[in-house]
């Protein structure tokens, strides 16, 4: 009885594993390229989850902070599970539903992904900890069990291992793990397109410096933006008389004038058709088109027209549909709320989210750059 039930638990992970191989891969591979993307950047991972999920988040943090496979330097990672002390004093005083919560509110940053991890995805500290990170500018990637829980409505990428059965979920879990880290090791250090900041040092020991981003930014003559999401939160004020206003950041402004002084091109690239972006784009003085259905071809018209290569284009987005456009250019990049597929692609993701001076922030470093050449 004992070795068929030892046999009956080994089939199930191995169904469950090729499951996994038919269902997840695409998933997967978005999640390893959204942790690559957050430590190029030199962002850092706050893992967190309860009792065997506490213990995977304390597993991957040691893989990232130690090695997985390479001899490279440290990531920049932290689990919420470690500090006894901490946790022991924000429980006492706060309750443990906001164990979490506190320690993300104390270091999470715009641009830090926070790792949720809970197979019935209804823990309610790991839930508080993730709408936290939401309201803070972090990405959250969940790691749950089939039905996603609570979890799934504060997540910006879950993966959702197809079982119900805890200690299969997490054996999952663990692999999935293992594979984020074996692919972000392999994405920063072997992928020749990688575009690193030079404020860390992620390149590998043995290979020579990869180009940095400021060195890109230094041949950049038009920088596209889009409009939604990037001038503003992504919200929208809709009147009685349905018309339509946004919230801008004034510093955007001052930012694109001191370009435009340097003699570069700026204009927006918007699919919404709405007389408030080409209003904001008048009053910026920069060329706008809106309601465009075909961004990337519309790139190509603009790269034609001013006779430039793509290299010389660098392109700012926030969401899906701004993924082909930034997957061609020179230098994609991607502000701190930005979608994980649009972070994963970016060369450079803002420590401000859209509508809170993310354009300012990417102009000041376009002129420091230019400034240095």
């Amino acid at each position: 009885m004992l070795r068929s039930h030892i046999e009956a638990s080994i089939q199930e992970g191995i169904a469950l594993q090729q499951i996994t191989l038919k269902t997840m891969v695409p998933t997967i591979a978005a999640a390893a390229r959204l942790l690559a993307a957050t430590l190029i950047q030199g962002n850092k991972v706050l893992a967190m989850g309860n009792g065997g999920s506490a213990a995977e988040a304390q597993h991957f943090v040691a893989e990232l902070v130690g090695r997985f496979e390479k001899e490279r330097l440290p990531y920049s990672a932290l689990s919420l599970n470690s500090d006894t002390p901490v946790l022991t004093a924000l429980v006492n005083d706060y309750g443990i539903s906001q164990m979490f919560s506190r320690q993300i509110e104390a270091m999470g940053k715009p641009g830090d992904l926070a790792i949720a991890i809970s197979t019935s995805g209804n823990s309610l500290n790991v839930v508080e900890g993730a709408k936290t990170s939401q309201a803070q500018g972090l990405t959250v990637l969940g790691l749950t069990g089939q039905t996603g829980g609570q979890l799934a409505d504060y997540c910006n990428l879950i993966l959702q291992v197809p079982s119900v059965r805890t200690a299969r979920v997490q054996e999952i879990h663990t692999l999935i793990s293992h594979i984020l880290c074996e692919s972000a090791e392999e994405y920063i250090h072997s992928a020749p397109q990688t575009i690193y900041n030079p404020a860390i040092n992620l390149h590998r020991l043995d290979a020579p410096a990869a180009v940095t981003v400021d060195e890109k930014l230094r041949h950049i003559k038009l920088l596209i933006l889009d409009f939604d999401g990037v001038f503003t939160d992504n919200r929208v004020l809709v009147r009685q008389d349905k018309t339509e206003a946004v919230l801008c950041h004034r510093g955007d402004g001052w930012g694109i004038a001191r370009l435009r002084e340097t003699g570069l091109e700026v204009l927006v690239l918007s699919t919404e058709p709405n007389p408030v972006v080409l209003a904001r784009c008048h009053k910026l003085n920069i060329d706008c088109i809106h309601g465009c259905n075909d961004k990337p071809r519309a790139l190509q018209k603009l790269a034609q027209a001013r006779s430039l290569s793509l290299d010389e284009i660098g392109y700012v987005g926030n969401d899906v549909n701004d993924l082909r456009c930034m997957q061609q250019v020179g230098v994609p990049i991607a502000v701190a709320d930005a979608v994980p597929e649009i972070k994963a692609t970016a060369c450079y993701i803002t420590t401000q989210p859209g509508g809170y001076g993310a354009v300012r922030e990417v102009a000041d470093r376009l002129l420091a750059a230019k400034a240095r050449n």
